[in-house]
C-alpha cells in the first residue's frame, strides 16, 4: 500500500464489484467516473488510479478479460447495441 491509502481503496472497491459480480454477473458491472452507488466511495482521485483497481480485481478473482468489461467493455458493449 502507498502512503496515500490507494492499495486500500482500490482493494475495498474490488470487493464491492466482487459482491455486485456475485448477485448480477460480471457482464452487467461496469464502474463510472462518479462511484455513484457507494455509501462510503473509495478515494480515487484521477484516474490514473485505475490501474491501482485493475490490479486489485485480479486477486478478486477476475480474468483479464472481465477486468477489460468491468472497466469499459461493458458499457462499449452496451451502447454499441443500443446504437448499432
Amino acid at each position: 500500500m502507498t502512503a496515500s491509502g490507494r492499495s486500500t481503496d482500490a482493494a475495498r472497491l474490488a470487493e464491492s464489484v466482487k459482491r455486485m459480480a456475485d448477485v448480477v454477473g460480471v457482464d452487467h458491472v461496469g464502474l463510472g467516473s462518479d462511484m455513484l452507488g457507494f455509501i462510503s466511495p473509495p478515494v480515487f482521485r484521477s484516474y490514473e488510479q485505475l490501474p491501482d483497481l485493475a490490479s486489485a480485481l485480479l486477486p478478486a478473482g477476475f480474468s483479464q478479460a472481465e477486468v477489460g468489461a468491468i472497466l469499459g467493455g461493458n458499457y462499449r458493449r452496451v451502447f454499441e447495441a443500443s446504437v448499432g
